[in-house]
């Protein structure tokens, strides 16, 4: 039996409409995860190498884990306009793989460029902010000697001292490692580490790590 059909909502003026997707837009801006390339490396011997179909392996003993990093990898880097396959679809054991299996499924799949990921660390950084204390500049400060000048010299002193108390922020950083091998010469070819900042979900981390990357590699022009 099919559900019944949501009732139409009422036809939105231009300007309502027009208010309603820039709020869109902010939210979706504000809600973003942002991760960096703190630090890369490319052989100098591969500077006009360029890979056009790479063979995505995921370094996690959590098989779930492994296959949806390499399908958004895979997906990041066609967004780029390369080419790019999972591993877990020819190599999907859930244990360490041998020398064997990443050999033979790269040979048989026409890769020229294997990248493989590992998560390096995921680090919580507490900064304090000491408390404080200040004059509020919108209230009358009565600095009526003995007893403040009275109750009412009492009342507006104490209302004007502002007092902030201390406080932490917590960030948390996700940091992860990539490497880019040559199939024909098995050498390094790219090696970067990235920094996720204070994601929303683990998914945003996946989501936001190899958007950068692939962004890395397509600015380092290692894929077409």
């Amino acid at each position: 039996m099919l559900a019944p059909s949501l009732p139409y909502p009422p036809p939105m003026n231009k300007t309502r409409l027009s208010t309603l997707c820039v709020f869109l837009i902010a939210l979706t801006a504000c809600s973003k995860t942002s991760t960096s390339i703190s630090q890369s490396y490319r052989n100098p011997g591969y500077e006009q190498t360029v890979f056009q179909k790479l063979f995505v392996i995921g370094v996690a003993q959590n098989q779930e884990s492994r296959k949806a990093f390499e399908d958004t990898f895979a997906s990041a880097i066609a967004n780029e306009g390369g080419r790019a396959q999972a591993s877990w679809g020819v190599l999907p054991d859930s244990t360490q793989l041998s020398e064997e299996q990443i050999r033979g499924a790269i040979e048989g799949g026409g890769f020229d460029g294997v990248l493989i990921t590992r998560l390096l660390s995921v680090d919580e950084d507490k900064e304090y902010t000491p408390a404080s204390t200040y004059n509020n500049p919108r209230t009358t400060y009565y600095g009526g000697g003995y007893g403040y000048g009275g109750y009412y010299g009492f009342y507006g002193t104490t209302y004007a001292k502002v007092h902030e108390p201390g406080y932490f922020e917590t960030s948390t950083t996700f940091r992860l490692e990539t490497n880019l091998y040559s199939v024909a010469t098995n050498s390094l070819v790219w090696t970067g580490q990235s920094e996720t900042v204070d994601p929303e979900s683990i998914s945003d981390v996946r989501a936001s790590m190899t958007a950068a990357v692939a962004r890395k590699l397509k600015e380092e022009k290692l894929i077409p």
